[in-house]
């Protein structure tokens, strides 16, 4: 590309600032809304990542609907468990289980006194579940096999909203109207400052399940955690976990998972979720392109003179097609220069002051600056040929 072209390129934006300007904020807000959105994403999925890696590597999770590989259709997923505690026993008698825990979800509330624990969620689970997930104590211990009374164990979130800074053990806290005592809190690590530490595993209030399914004979079972020897791949036991289920299930109401399907599954949902929302805020960029053409096609005409002179001087039809194009390439680089730098100052505002945690990668950055440049070249185009295909005479005469 002639230096001179680009020169005079930047000579005619820096004549006409304020359009330039008001042309490459429809880039701009493009830019930050790809960027953002993007970067949220991404700050969840590791988030998530996170949290199902924090249940540890030799895990299998036996679900109550099927997971098909491939395929985000799971129809019994909101639907009863079939899953009952002789499914359970089957699964602990297979060669290379360690321990099997089950889990059922409460629902409910959580108080002590006046204060309540709204986010707090509550989980029936077998002792067993201590050992598989090890957790560290703030105060207080974990219940055991021999304890059949109604005791909880508690996280550190739900500690603090429920007795502030004191001692929660040997107090006692009302579950769905029953009385519990605390005998321990979780200690918890960094998640209160994630988006999903309200639903961590430091948020939880455990009851033995064991005292739960003699009060309330809930036969169901919402999930069977299952932990293999350290010397068992969990994806080698999946098969066998799978039969010993199938012996009283049918196939469609259960499936077996590792930590990894539970990763792709939600990197799957996270990936479709991330291209539509970057799908839809393309149409920023596509307005803001629009308004680049917009302008520069009234550029056009309103600069016909000194397209004429340009071209009686010596300019060919190149020359002016090159002028006007990095015109617009450079209201589009502007533009995503601008909207980069705003979206960096709303990532580290959010980081610093909200649970939500962004992640700006390389890999955005690079997305964000060719689809802006794209954009901006594609609808330069036509201003540029329409300002190359001018007659020079009758440019000359335009006034």
């Amino acid at each position: 590309m002639n230096k001179l072209n680009l020169l005079a390129a930047i000579h005619s934006l820096a004549e006409q600032r304020a359009r330039a300007v008001l042309s490459a904020i429809g880039i701009m807000v493009g830019a930050i809304a790809i960027v953002l959105l993007i970067s949220i994403a991404q700050g969840v999925r590791k988030d998530i990542t996170q949290q199902v890696n924090d249940l540890g590597v030799n895990l299998l999770v036996v679900l109550p609907f099927r997971v098909e590989e491939g395929s985000m259709f799971m129809p019994n997923a909101a639907g009863l468990s079939y899953l009952r505690i002789e499914d359970l026993e089957r699964v602990r008698k297979i060669a290379g289980v360690r321990r099997a825990a089950p889990l059922v979800f409460v629902g409910g509330g959580i108080r002590a006194g006046s204060n309540q624990s709204p986010q707090t969620f509550i989980i029936a689970a077998g002792p067993e579940w201590f050992r598989i997930r090890p957790v560290t104590m703030q105060e207080g211990r974990a219940y055991t096999p021999e304890e059949t009374g109604r005791v909880a164990v508690i996280g550190s979130i739900a500690k603090k909203n429920l007795f502030g800074d004191g001692s929660a053990v040997g107090r006692s806290v009302t579950i769905n109207g029953k009385q519990y005592r605390v005998i321990g809190v979780t200690e918890d690590k960094e998640s209160e400052g994630s988006l999903f530490s309200m639903g961590s595993f430091e948020n939880i209030a455990y009851i033995p399940y064991g005292n739960f399914r003699a009060e309330s004979d809930e036969p169901q079972l919402h999930r069977i955690m299952v932990q293999t020897e350290p010397d068992r791949e969990p994806k080698a036991l999946r098969q066998a976990v799978e039969s010993a289920l199938g012996e009283r299930l049918e196939r469609e109401t259960y499936s077996v998972q590792t930590v990894d399907d539970l990763l792709k599954l939600v990197y799957k949902l996270m990936g479709i979720l991330t291209w539509l929302l970057t799908g839809l805020t393309s149409i920023a960029l596509f307005v803001g392109g629009v308004g680049i053409m917009t302008v520069m096609l009234m550029s056009v005409n309103e600069r016909s003179k000194e397209i004429g002179i340009r071209k009686t001087v010596g300019a060919r039809r190149r020359d002016i097609f090159q002028q006007f194009l990095c015109e617009a390439v450079i209201l589009a680089i502007v533009g995503v220069g601008l909207g980069l730098l705003v979206s960096w100052i709303a990532c580290v505002a959010l980081y610093l002051w909200t649970p939500i945690k962004p992640l700006v990668t390389t890999d955005t950055v690079l997305l964000c600056l060719g689809v802006s440049i794209g954009v901006g070249s594609t609808f330069g185009l036509l201003p540029a040929v329409n300002a190359a295909r001018k007659d020079p005479v009758v440019a000359m005469r335009h006034e």
